[in-house]
């Protein structure tokens, strides 16, 4: 079913709020939206369950994302549909937008400005916890029934206009996901990471171990086998290495 294009705006609850800890800190990876979650919603288009096709978006990112603003709470004033001044300064540009089997997918690098070092600090304090999207109902499959009795409506169609954090939650699937660096990963309590990270973790401490090299006792033995230790690796960091020493040895 084709619509016109009337504008819809979803947040959604995070589940787990993280901000990559590689470089400087300022890209965050972030789902703003679920697919193929009904969840309740109430607005000028009535009281009913939405859900979102896994293909809405597919249309809409094979067009680029040049135009995506990253905003906060869609630019408007808290609590209003009145525009802000200063939420609708960007927070950032995106990185990456993709669909994959769970919801859409971005990947933001964060400006250094006031307003994006607030929000980040925010995220990281756990007081923002929504992550959201804005754009135009492209298409919709026809209503069927959802099992409160209320019509349940899946978006198999939707453009892109915004996204970012925001206050207001509708779903709770979407969630801020960690990007961890391994110098953080050294920090984390092994039983809460995932099997990746610690494949991650195991693949960094084998490059971080410095290679034994031959005991150099002075002596050349004229046999053309003396060796020079290897050198180290700029990005080795002893305290890294030591704390996850510390780390295995208290799990012991």
């Amino acid at each position: 079913m084709r619509e016109g294009h009337a504008e819809i705006s979803r947040s959604f609850p995070l589940l787990d709020i993280e901000i990559e800890r590689a470089g400087d800190g300022r890209t965050v990876t972030a789902y703003a939206a679920t697919f193929g979650e009904p969840y309740e919603v109430s607005d000028v288009h009535g009281h009913y369950y939405e859900t979102i096709n896994r293909t809405a978006f597919n249309r809409t990112i094979s067009r680029g994302y040049g135009g995506v603003a990253v905003l906060y709470n869609h630019g408007r004033i808290l609590g209003t549909s009145t525009p802000s001044e200063r939420f609708s300064i960007p927070l950032g540009v995106p990185l990456e937008i993709s669909a994959d089997g769970r919801g859409l997918l971005t990947r933001t690098r964060s400006s250094k400005t006031p307003l994006a070092d607030e929000v980040l600090e925010l995220i990281r304090d756990h007081a923002i916890t929504t992550q959201s999207f804005r754009g135009p109902i492209f298409r919709s499959a026809a209503p069927t029934t959802h099992g409160s009795g209320l019509n349940l409506i899946e978006r198999t169609e939707l453009g892109l206009m915004d996204y970012g954090p925001s206050p207001w939650p509708v779903n709770d699937g979407a969630a801020i996901l960690a990007v961890r660096s391994t110098a953080e990963l050294l920090t984390v309590d092994p039983s809460e990471l995932t099997d990746d990270e610690r494949a991650a973790l195991l693949a960094a401490l084998q490059d971080l171990t410095p290679q034994t090299a031959p005991v150099d006792d002075g002596i050349a033995d004229g046999t053309g086998d003396e060796q020079a230790p290897p050198p180290m690796d700029p990005a080795f960091n002893p305290d890294h290495l030591a704390q996850a020493q510390r780390r295995r040895r208290a799990q012991l």
